[in-house]
C-alpha cells in the first residue's frame, strides 16, 4: 500500500516527481562547469569590439577558450562512455531538439560567409557545448536540479555585482543616457537579468526556503534589480506577478507577494515613474533606446549583402553595428543576431523553437502547475524579452536562461508520464546520493 501511495503521489506531482525518479546529484566539478558556462565566465574588463575580428587574445579570451575547451571535452568523454555502455533504447529526438539542431547547423553553415570566419566558428562552438550541456544535466539530474543550479549562479553572480560595486565599481557601473551613474554590471554579469531570473526563481522553487535565507535573497535581487534601473526587467517582473495573480498557482508566498504588489503598485507608480525618468530617459522608450534603428540598419545590411545565409554568426554585427553607432558592438537582440549572422533560414528555425516553445509553455500555464511548472513560465517570460532587445545565446545569463526553459520543457512532460525511469548516470560527473531505506 505504501508504495501504490507513493507512485500516485508521484505521477499527481510533478514538482516531487524531479526528486523522486533522479537518485543521483551532480559532482562539485559539474555544478562548477554549469557556473561557468552560465556566467560566460565574466569579462572582468573592457574590450573593443574589433579586437575579436583581429583575433587578439588576452588572459580573459585565454580563460574562456580553455572554459569551454574543458567542456566540450568532458561532454564528449561522457557520450562516448555511454555510447559503449550497454543502455536500453533512447526515446526520439523531441521537435525541441530537433530545430536546435537545424539552428546549430544552419549557423555553422554561416562561418563559411564570416570576415572573421574563427571568431564564427567559436562561437557556434559557444552554441553547441551550451545547448548540448544543458540538455544532458536536465536529462540525468531533472528539472528542479536544473534550475536550483541556476538559482545558485544567479544568486553567486548578483553578489559578486555587490561586492564589485563596492571593491572595484568600474566593473559594474556606467554612465547613463542623463550622465548619471548606473549599476549595470556590464563586465561581471547583467544585473537586470541575473536579478530578474533569480527573483523568478526565488518566488517559485525556492518560495519554501526557511524564513531568513528567503528574506536575504529577497533583498539581494530585488535590491539589485531596483537599482539595475532595467526598465526590461522591471516588465519581466510586473508580467511574471500578473499571471500568478491571474492563475494563483499553488504556491502561497508568491500569491500574497503578487496580490500585495499589484494592491500597492496604483499608489506608487507616479511617483516610481518620475524617480526613474529622473535617471533614464523617457523618449528612449519608443525607439527601445535607440535599438530600433540599429536593428533596421542591420536588417537592410543583410538583405544587401546575405539574406539567406547570413554574414558569419555574431561576426556580422561586429562588424556592420558600428557602422550605425561607432559605440555598439552587437545586435542588441539574439533575434537580430541570428538574422544578420545566420541569415533568413536560422530565423525562421529560431522563431520555429520559439512558437513551439510558447505553445508548451502556455499549455503549461493554463493547466495551473505547482512551484516547477510556474517557474519555467517566469523565465520563459524572462528569457522571451532578455534575448529580444539584448543578451546572447551563449556564454551569458539570459541565453543560458533560455536554453534552461527550453530543456525543461522538453523533460518536464517526459517525467509526468514515465515517474520511475531513471537516467543513465556517468560516474566521471555524477556522485551516489544516498537513498532513503524502506520502513
Amino acid at each position: 500500500m505504501m508504495r501504490v501511495n507513493l507512485m500516485e503521489q508521484r505521477i499527481s506531482s510533478p514538482d516531487t516527481l524531479d526528486n523522486a525518479s533522479h537518485l543521483s546529484r551532480p559532482s562539485l566539478a559539474y555544478r562548477i562547469l554549469f557556473f561557468l558556462l552560465l556566467s560566460g565566465p565574466p569579462k572582468l574588463r573592457l574590450r573593443d569590439p574589433s579586437d575579436s575580428l583581429a583575433y587578439t587574445l588576452d588572459w580573459a579570451i585565454v580563460l574562456q577558450v580553455i572554459v569551454w575547451g574543458m567542456a566540450g571535452c568532458c561532454l564528449f568523454f561522457d557520450t562516448s562512455r555511454e555510447t559503449r555502455a550497454e543502455t536500453p533504447d533512447r526515446p526520439r529526438l523531441s521537435s525541441l531538439q530537433t530545430l536546435s539542431m537545424i539552428l546549430i547547423g544552419l549557423l555553422a553553415v554561416s562561418v563559411f560567409f564570416s570576415e572573421a570566419p574563427g571568431f564564427s566558428a567559436f562561437k557556434v562552438y559557444q552554441l553547441a557545448v551550451t545547448v548540448a550541456f544543458i540538455m544532458r544535466f536536465t536529462d540525468r539530474f531533472g528539472i528542479t536540479e536544473t534550475l536550483n543550479n541556476l538559482f545558485l549562479g544567479c544568486g553567486i553572480l548578483t553578489l559578486a555585482d555587490i561586492a564589485a560595486a563596492f571593491l572595484m565599481p568600474g566593473l559594474v557601473f556606467v554612465e547613463s543616457e542623463l550622465g548619471s551613474t548606473r549599476f549595470r554590471g556590464d563586465l561581471i554579469a547583467q544585473t537586470g537579468s541575473v536579478s530578474v531570473i533569480g527573483l523568478i526563481l526565488l518566488l517559485t522553487i525556492k518560495s519554501d526556503l526557511p524564513r531568513m535565507k528567503f528574506i536575504f535573497w529577497a533583498v539581494v535581487f530585488g535590491g539589485v534589480l531596483a537599482f539595475s534601473l532595467t526598465r526590461t526587467s522591471y516588465l519581466i517582473l510586473l508580467i511574471f506577478l500578473l499571471l500568478a495573480l491571474i492563475r494563483r498557482p499553488a504556491i502561497p508566498i508568491l500569491r500574497k507577494i503578487a496580490t500585495l504588489t499589484l494592491l500597492v503598485l496604483p499608489f506608487v507608480a507616479d511617483a516610481l515613474i518620475t524617480a526613474l525618468n529622473e535617471e533614464r530617459k523617457a523618449e528612449d522608450l519608443l525607439t527601445i533606446s535607440g535599438r530600433l534603428g540599429l536593428w533596421s540598419y542591420l536588417i537592410e545590411t543583410a538583405v544587401d549583402k546575405g539574406p539567406w545565409l547570413g554574414l558569419g554568426y555574431f561576426v556580422a554585427s561586429r562588424i556592420y553595428a558600428p557602422e550605425y553607432n561607432p559605440d555598439l558592438g552587437t545586435a542588441h537582440s539574439a533575434f537580430l543576431e541570428i538574422y544578420v549572422g545566420g541569415g533568413l533560414l536560422s530565423l525562421v528555425t529560431f522563431l520555429l523553437i520559439w512558437a513551439v516553445l510558447g505553445w508548451k509553455t502556455l499549455k503549461l500555464y493554463l493547466s495551473r502547475p505547482g512551484k516547477t511548472g510556474f517557474a519555467i513560465v517566469g523565465l520563459f517570460c524572462a528569457a522571451l524579452f532578455l534575448n529580444g532587445i539584448g543578451g546572447e545565446l551563449q556564454a551569458e545569463p539570459a541565453g543560458f536562461c533560455f536554453w534552461c526553459v527550453v530543456a525543461a520543457v522538453i523533460a518536464f512532460p517526459v517525467e509526468n508520464l514515465s515517474p520511475t525511469a531513471a537516467p543513465i548516470l556517468s560516474p566521471l560527473l555524477t556522485t551516489n546520493a544516498h537513498q532513503p531505506q524502506e520502513s
